[in-house]
């Protein structure tokens, strides 16, 4: 049995047409290892020809309109509006990954330049708990499996 992960990552300003990300993960013990991605899969940080800024950011979203001050309301760059998609940048980045063994799972996508530089910052990472049904011994097999109950009969193969 196995699980497959996905996650979704808002592309924040900051980034220039090429940069990508790439997965990195724990293999389900420890921290994310940062040195090494889980694939060779490459996800590009504005697929579709997607825009740079969205008007939650710079420039837009950071100067008085952005901020509305001399409104007392919530501007282009706060929330609801700056804080979605459309306001932190147009692209939207899935990344998948199948998962074979149960574990404590962290991931994170880290962001390149064109050239293969990493971008400055803390990558944020994404924690989950993955528990897989197990499977048939070898010489049984699957009687009946009640999920509520967690109740597994086995028969012997004949």
């Amino acid at each position: 049995m196995s699980a497959l992960v996905t996650i979704e990552y808002i592309v924040p300003a900051g980034y220039e047409q090429g940069d990508y990300a790439k997965l990195h993960g724990n293999g389900g013990v420890g921290p994310v290892d940062w040195n090494n991605s889980v694939s060779d899969v490459v996800y590009d940080l504005f697929p579709n020809g997607a825009g740079i800024f969205g008007f939650g950011h710079a420039p837009f979203g950071h100067h008085r309109f952005g901020h509305a001050h001399s409104m007392r309301t919530s501007g282009f760059g706060r929330l609801p509006f700056g804080h979605h998609p459309f306001g932190h940048g147009t692209g939207v980045v899935t990344a998948t990954y199948e998962v074979e063994d149960c574990g404590d799972y962290k991931f994170g996508l880290a962001c390149y330049d064109e050239i293969g530089n990493a971008h400055v910052g803390t990558p944020e990472e994404a924690a989950l708990e993955i528990h897989l049904a197990s499977s048939v011994p070898t010489g049984l097999k699957k009687y009946s499996y009640d999920k509520d109950t967690d109740v597994l009969i086995l028969d012997v193969a004949t």
